[in-house]
């Protein structure tokens, strides 16, 4: 009779040869084949799971007998020897050959009496320090080897992997950039944005009497007076004149290597971002404090003309000033641009009275909610000149695109095509044009 082995062999040869005659035909295979091949497969799964069942019942029964076979010792009956290779014992000790040594040390004597002591009754160990005898295997002295530890990248530190947080954490990072928003934006088409300004107007506006001959008068009504006959209007007058501001460049560039671009690209969009960033930190700077010397931009603080005011009593009474002289230029103020150090001071958000109670807001609102100031946007920012307040209508500073900003890369800077490194520019073009120096004024500190 055939062991279960060779019925497996036989059936997996006639499972082949089946398979093989039915490829050889040249035809596809017929539902009624595939039925047969599929009942040769079910019964190979079958014979595998018996032998696999066999095979772990006599692996049982071995280490069984081999177990009694120890206790009994040379007192005891002599058993028969296991069938399969389970652990030996040499002199009285495991033999780890073909075992690990965590495998020899959990089938010693010496730990299989750790666990019948200290086992519960219900199977499980018991939560106590336990000793056992000494554990010893043929050629391993622990006591020599190097402790595997968690530190040492040349040991168990080495399966470490580093959790990287996804974000990155801008050490430097970016002020807040709100000048420009107050300003008229528009787009030009050239290279000098031209703008036309009112220098002069003569008001000669008077009340007119009707019209009692068509005579001409005698001599025209004065300036402002009334005509005495006729019924004529009196004439006023407007002065104009052309003003001219050149478009400038504002750029800047940074190199990064072309497998960094490819293999981070997280890290190119972050070199977007802070070179585009820049463009927008520069441009302000350029408003506010530009001299007008090509490629500068005539910033605002540095237009003939705007008014100027001194703190003469408290910075508070002084921003009152200056909407007044805007005003009285007939132009409504709109917002105040002030530095960090001298709004955030006793002058603005900290002045108290003298019973220590904050004039400015409730300490408890938010920064946001205490950026208006006698009706004005508060507008804090390090590019405006410490111990200076720029109040006015923000609306008569035009700033004009001739190209908004833009990414280019390329390649072809210097030897950088044969070295993989990329060139970056961010550029914009634009101009600045103060349509009417009379709505700013300055407040200076005296």
């Amino acid at each position: 009779m055939k062991t279960k082995r060779e019925q497996l062999e036989k059936l997996v040869h006639d499972m082949k040869s089946r398979a093989a005659e039915i490829d050889e035909s040249g035809k596809p295979a017929t539902p009624e084949q595939i039925e047969e091949l599929n009942r040769m497969g079910a019964d190979v799964k079958s014979l595998v799971d018996t032998i696999k069942a066999e095979s772990a019942a006599n692996g049982t029964l071995d280490v069984a007998s081999a177990f009694l076979a120890e206790l009994a010792g040379t007192n005891g009956a002599k058993m028969a020897e296991p069938k399969n290779d389970g652990p030996k014992m040499v002199n009285g000790i495991v033999d780890p050959k073909g075992m690990t040594v965590g495998e020899a040390f959990t089938k010693s004597p010496a730990y299989q009496e750790v666990i019948q002591n200290f086992r519960t009754e219900d199977g499980r160990m018991a939560n106590v320090r336990i000793h056992s005898k000494q554990f010893h295997l043929p050629g391993f002295n622990p006591s020599t080897k190097a402790v595997v530890t968690g530190v040492s990248s040349t040991s168990g530190g080495a399966f470490v992997v580093n959790d990287r947080y996804g974000q990155v954490s801008d050490l430097i990072g970016e002020r807040r950039l709100t000048v420009r928003d107050l300003c008229t934006n528009v787009t030009t088409q050239s290279d000098t944005f031209e703008f036309v300004t009112i220098t002069a107007k003569t008001n000669n506006a008077a009340a007119v009497p009707e019209a009692t001959t068509n005579a001409d008068p005698a001599a025209p009504a004065p300036a402002g007076g009334e005509i005495a006959a006729g019924g004529y209007k009196p004439e006023s007058d407007m002065t104009f004149a052309v003003v001219s501001a050149p478009v400038e460049t504002i750029a800047h560039i940074m190199a990064i290597s072309r497998r960094a671009a490819a293999d981070a690209p997280q890290v190119q969009q972050m070199v977007n971002q802070f070179l585009l960033y820049g463009l927008r930190e520069e441009e302000e700077d350029q408003i506010l404090n530009g001299n007008g010397t090509s490629p500068n931009l005539r910033g605002i603080l540095q237009t003939a003309g705007i008014n100027t005011v001194g703190s003469a009593g408290t910075d508070l009474d002084a921003i009152v000033d200056a909407i007044r002289v805007v005003r009285l230029d007939r132009r409504e103020p709109t917002a105040m641009v002030v530095h960090p150090n001298d709004w955030f001071s006793t002058g603005f958000l900290l002045a108290k009275d003298s019973a220590g109670n904050y004039l400015i807001g409730n300490p408890r609102a938010s920064l946001d909610e205490l950026q208006t100031l006698w009706g004005l946007r508060v507008v804090v920012t390090p590019a405006m000149t410490e111990n200076t307040v720029l109040v006015g209508d923000f609306r008569q500073a035009v700033i004009a695109d001739r190209m908004q900003s833009t990414i280019y890369m390329t390649d072809s800077h210097k030897d950088w095509f044969s070295r993989n490194i990329l060139a970056i520019l961010a550029e914009e073009r634009l101009a600045l044009g103060v349509l009417d120096p009379d709505a700013f004024c300055t407040v200076t500190a005296v």
